[in-house]
């Protein structure tokens, strides 16, 4: 079995977009330059049905604390490294324990490592990222905010509640079916080497005559040849696409946004919006890596106000119906939902404690200056308006 679709992360992300991404280049069209202030597994950049690394056209995507600037750098630098420490049996243990070791990584200052100097990464801190990410189930990952701690006799340990360290929470891995990420089942293979058994003597004890074989199958290498093969791929992909490190804001500057074929009309700029969602919208706080409630969000909607009227720049804000209702209703952005029936889709559909459903009010708002479908033109002429 080979991985026919190389163009998505080896990770899985809790509210990816990938069933957007279609109708998000549909309104997005052929940009001059992209952007991604929220950028997570990259699930629409990487669906992005146009050439990539063009010249004069450019992306750009925003990461906070540099795990994924690490994995991406990995990914070019050390991609067999990386997939050696990501090839490993899913373990509960070890789920934990590498969770452990990246937010210490994480606290180290690592950030300011990545940020001093253009050469450093770390393969196997990339490599356990994806793996675990592959292995958790739902969001929280390298979050930070569980109450488990490694403590002083280097056992773990709940965190005691006057204590503020990083800590992580201790749930089954991810086992519901055949794996996902670097753990999916289209990046085995049944084998790739053979390997005889020892014949030097004549051998005793477990090693004595009667237990030899002149070989006992075909045994592939920890390290999936389909993975190598995927980071490579994906190491190419992502050669042109500068990633920021620091809060959203930093993304969506002028100076930012408007690159100089943006401002010489060479084609406009699409910014596509992501942001955690409000909490009183019937989701839990603390989902996210970095959650401040409902502050990003309210953030990112004043700034799409802002923005919206600009001609060369199309926005597409994703978000729970009615959280920017403001938007259609005042400025004149359109909302399209985007949801897709089934488990585990429509990022949010399966937050404990929503009842379900969650991903029937998925939305996207589009920003006047976005491309219409010619079915949404047709319906519009039928009735006598047009734009």
């Amino acid at each position: 079995m080979s991985l026919t679709n190389l163009e998505k992360t080896p990770w899985p992300w809790f509210g990816g977009k990938a069933d957007a991404a279609p109708i998000v280049w549909e309104a997005l069209g052929d940009v001059a330059h992209y952007s991604e202030p929220f950028a997570g597994s990259l699930a629409v950049l990487l669906r992005r049905p146009h050439p990539c690394n063009r010249t004069y056209y450019s992306e750009t995507v925003n990461d906070m604390d540099g795990l994924l600037c690490n994995a991406w750098r990995s990914m070019q630098m050390a991609p067999d490294a990386m997939a050696d420490a990501a090839s490993w049996p899913v373990c509960e243990a070890d789920v934990h324990a590498r969770h452990l070791a990246l937010l210490r990584w994480r606290e180290s200052r690592s950030l300011e490592r990545l940020m001093a100097d253009p050469l450093y990464h770390d393969p196997v801190m990339a490599g356990w990222w994806a793996w675990g990410q592959s292995c958790w189930i739902g969001s929280g990952w390298c979050s930070g905010s569980g109450p488990w701690i490694v403590g002083d006799d280097g056992t773990i340990r709940r965190r005691p509640k006057a204590q503020k360290r990083p800590g992580v929470s201790r749930q089954l891995p991810h086992i519901g079916n055949d794996g996902r990420g670097v753990n999916r089942p289209q990046a085995r293979e049944p084998g790739v080497s053979r390997q005889l058994p020892h014949i030097g003597n004549d051998g005793m004890g477990v090693n004595r005559p009667q237990a030899r074989e002149p070989g006992v199958g075909d045994y592939h290498p920890m390290t999936m040849p389909e993975l190598r093969r995927w980071f490579r791929f994906l190491s190419a992909r992502l050669r042109h696409v500068r990633v920021l490190n620091g809060d959203w804001k930093r993304a969506c500057t002028s100076g930012a946004v408007l690159t100089l074929p943006v401002r010489s009309g060479k084609g406009p700029a699409g910014v596509f919006l992501d942001p955690p969602y409000l909490v009183d919208n019937n989701r839990t706080a603390d989902l996210y890596t970095h959650d401040n409630g409902d502050t990003v969000a309210m953030d990112v909607q004043r700034w799409c106000v802002e923005w919206g009227t600009r001609e060369n720049v199309r926005i597409v804000l994703a978000g729970y119906e009615g959280e920017h209702n403001i938007l259609h209703e005042r400025h004149g952005w359109r909302c399209v939902p985007w949801y897709k029936s089934g488990f585990l889709k429509g990022g949010m559909g399966n937050v404990a404690g929503s009842g379900g459903g969650q991903q029937t009010r998925e939305r996207l708002w589009m920003s006047p200056a976005c491309v219409v479908p010619q079915s949404e033109r047709r319906q519009v002429a039928l009735f006598g308006g047009g734009r």
